[in-house]
């Protein structure tokens, strides 16, 4: 194999917006692509860490290029190879400092440094944000002339709206559940999209729930893509939002679609991203944007979201409350929106990935 080689997640994550990212590089540029991340199966950190990057060794490409920095470990099949890594937070070293203890999270830990000491061995960096690489700048000390900014695109499907009835029967399957349970049909659904991890601070988002249903405005609130821990479910009960709140943790990309399309608002009310590729694919389908803007965030909606500076719940449902009641800020939010969005094309991303592939094969 003499062609550049890019590395995607294993499929096993079930990490979407990484697998999106790799899938529209792939698509666009001239790279082999390892079969066996779609294909591996078995204990993440086993594959992740020991079982794919043996698997790689098979590989003699030109050039390498790991799409997630999460998987920087899987250079050591490639020694002396010109390599890229596409760095899309720092997120690892706060998960570190946490100094959590017990077995797993001390291996964790352990895996985590080895990771980000490969990333440091990289011919060329790129940072999925400007926010994102100047924290790697200053906190892995990667030289900045090693290093481009390149953003995300969008794929051209959230600009379609799905068929109707497909629209509509997400719709009513989140609100006639409600319905059947017995508290009524709702007028509002609200939209998460991404993991429950810490740093999404979806139990804000939860609480914040609450306050809109105190308040009068009858909303449910949607999760897709991740886990309710016990924190999670513990909000839930606190604020009495039983049977208003529902999630759905694997969708494929129709489903997740047509739910841009069937809800009413998104909220990303993260306290730390590298970026949060949602707000841009919930901004391409005319989706309002609620988000906190940190880290990556900001430059993820621009100046198209409603932003909280203060992700708590109060602040959280009066910009909520705004977005779902006054249809001038709808309108103004969906058009601002769909023009932002437009200006994050994969094929620009593409052609910027590409260019630097051509500067990392000129001097090795």
């Amino acid at each position: 194999m003499t062609r550049a080689l890019l590395v995607p997640d294993l499929a096993l994550e079930h990490w979407p917006s990484m697998d999106r990212y790799a899938a529209e590089l792939a698509r666009r540029l001239d790279v082999d692509v390892p079969p066996e991340a779609a294909t591996m199966r078995g204990a993440r950190y086993l594959s992740r860490y020991w079982r794919y990057p043996r698997a790689l060794r098979r590989y003699g490409p030109a050039l390498v290029h790991i799409a997630d920095h999460s998987y920087a470990h899987c250079l050591s099949a490639f020694p002396g190879v010109p390599s890229i890594v596409s760095i899309h937070d720092v997120y690892p070293l706060t998960v570190i400092a946490r100094r959590e203890r017990g077995p797993r999270a001390l291996l964790r830990d352990a895996l985590l440094r080895g990771t980000l000491d490969w990333v440091r061995r990289a011919t060329r960096w790129i940072a999925g944000s400007a926010f994102t690489a100047r924290e790697a700048q200053e906190l892995l000390g990667l030289p900045p002339d090693r290093m481009r900014v390149v953003g995300y695109g969008v794929s051209a499907a959230f600009f379609t709206r799905p068929p109707e009835a497909l629209v509509l029967s997400r719709r009513r399957a989140w609100l006639d559940r409600r319905a059947a349970e017995g508290g009524g049909a709702a007028k509002w659904v609200i939209l998460h999209v991404g993991s429950c991890e810490r740093r999404k601070n979806v139990g804000a988002a939860i609480i914040a729930l609450g306050w809109l249903r105190r308040r009068g405005v009858d909303a449910v609130l949607i999760q897709i893509g991740g886990r309710f821990t016990s924190r999670h479910h513990a909000a839930i009960e606190a604020v009495g939002v039983e049977g208003h709140v529902r999630q759905e943790s694997r969708v494929d990309e129709a489903a997740l679609l047509a739910a841009y399309y069937a809800a009413d608002v998104l909220v990303l009310p993260s306290t730390y991203d590298g970026f949060g590729l949602p707000a841009l694919e919930a901004q391409a389908a005319g989706l309002p944007v609620v988000t906190s803007g940190a880290g990556g965030l900001a430059e993820a909606a621009g100046d198209a979201a409603v932003t909280v500076e203060r992700p708590t719940p109060p602040f959280l449902a009066e910009a909520l409350a705004r977005v779902l009641t006054d249809q001038a800020v709808r309108e103004d939010l969906i058009a601002r929106g769909r023009a932002h969005a437009r200006a994050h094309d994969w094929d620009a991303v593409a052609a910027k990935v590409k260019e630097l592939y051509d500067e990392v094969r000129g001097t090795a």
